[in-house]
């Protein structure tokens, strides 16, 4: 348990760095078509830029995700504390944390002190990324598949 929390709390501190990282994906996958604009290798340049996409999605639902919980009271034990830091503007130790809220890590929300801490397009993110990811893997792995069933006189069809 301690190393899911350790990576959680690493995952809230480093979203900027997997943000990057999401983005040079990005950039990489689309440097890779358009190095290879050649109908022979064409096959190849667009499974080798679909595995540099599913990977820039799985870094935008990590990076979005801990962007949320840097966003939330996670970690903060004392309930009166995390919401002086966290809403500094409306809090007062007379009022202290909300009766009535709550927290969630999936999907992520926050009503501790008072509205939502969490983002409103964090949690569409990190499930359209986590879609996309999956899918872009399905179509890959069975585009590989199919290239391997294919005889060898189809071989420059590829």
């Amino acid at each position: 348990m301690f190393l899911v929390f350790f990576a959680l709390v690493l995952l809230a501190l480093a979203w900027p760095v997997f943000a990057a990282a999401a983005l040079v994906f990005v950039v990489v996958a689309l440097l890779a078509l358009r190095r290879d604009p050649h109908l022979r290798g064409r096959a190849w340049a667009l499974r080798r830029a679909g595995w540099f996409l599913a990977a820039g999605a799985a870094f935008t639902g990590a990076a979005a995700y801990g962007r949320g919980l840097a966003a939330t009271t996670f970690g903060i034990l004392d309930p009166d504390d995390a919401c002086m830091l966290r809403r500094p503007e409306g809090y007062s130790h007379r009022i202290g944390a909300s009766a009535d809220g709550s927290s969630s890590m999936w999907p992520l929300r926050d009503t501790t002190c008072g509205p939502d801490l969490v983002p409103g397009y964090v949690n569409p993110l990190v499930a359209g990324s986590a879609g996309l990811f999956v899918v872009l893997l399905a179509v890959l792995i069975l585009a590989e598949v199919r290239s391997r069933r294919l005889p060898d006189g189809d071989a420059a069809r590829r």
